[in-house]
Parts: C-alpha cells; sequence; structure tokens
C-alpha cells in the first residue's frame, strides 16, 4: 500500500512539473517572439512609424503601433502574431506577422497590413491554431 502511495505522489509530481515545465516554455517562446517582433519594428520603422506602400494605389501609409494581440497562432515551422496599428488620419489596420526560427534565431519572415484573408483561409483549413 505504501509502495502504491509513493508512486502515486511521484506520478502526480511528475505531471505537475510537466505542465509547470510547459506552461514556462511557452511563456519563454512568448518572449522570444516578441523581442523578435521588437527587433523587426524596430528596424522596419521610419520616423517611429511602419511605412506600407498599397500596392493597389501606390498610396504611402505611415503607421503606428499602438496595441499587440496576445494571442499567438502557429502553422508547424511558422508563428503568427497579430497588432493593431493606427495611421495618421486615425484608422486602424489589424497587421500579422509570420516569425520562423532559423540558426537558432527567430525573425519576422512576412508582414500582412489589412490583409487577414490568407490567415482566415489558413485558420480554416486547419493549417494555423492557436498556441496554448
Amino acid at each position: 500500500m505504501r509502495i502504491r502511495l509513493a508512486f502515486c505522489a511521484l506520478l502526480a509530481l511528475a505531471l505537475f512539473d510537466g505542465a509547470s515545465a510547459q506552461a514556462q516554455s511557452l511563456a519563454e517562446l512568448r518572449t522570444t517572439l516578441q523581442a523578435a517582433l521588437q527587433r523587426n519594428l524596430g528596424r522596419s520603422m521610419l520616423g517611429g512609424a511602419l511605412p506600407h506602400v498599397d500596392l493597389r494605389t501606390g498610396t504611402l501609409t505611415r503607421f503606428y503601433p499602438t496595441e499587440n494581440h496576445q494571442v499567438i497562432l502557429k502553422m508547424g515551422e511558422i508563428y503568427v502574431m497579430c497588432s493593431t496599428l493606427v495611421s495618421e488620419d486615425g484608422r486602424e489596420a489589424l497587421v500579422d506577422y509570420y516569425i520562423t526560427q532559423s540558426d537558432g534565431r527567430f525573425g519576422v519572415i512576412r508582414t500582412e497590413i489589412d490583409n487577414r484573408a490568407p490567415l482566415r483561409a489558413l485558420m480554416e483549413a486547419g493549417h494555423a491554431t492557436r498556441l496554448e
């Protein structure tokens, strides 16, 4: 009986430690991805704004980051982080940053501003899922 009780206690401890380690590694991953995103923004911003050219109209819009969303999506080796930007005239736009890892370092490989349709299609097809 004592052996069974001791085994159950060890099993519960192992499960708790595993869940704790998973939560910690998720927090570490989130922090690492946010740092990669900040590095990318630091390199991409000009005069405190993220310039964006609309390839249909040729219009240049300067966007300013206002809010990072907490949800992170995963597609195989790619992560997607989202945020809200605001233009000089106050128009809000959603931006999706596609991030992956190479040589032990994460970097943004694609940025989609006000173009949520491709990400929605990936989610509906089950290719992009919420990281939890």
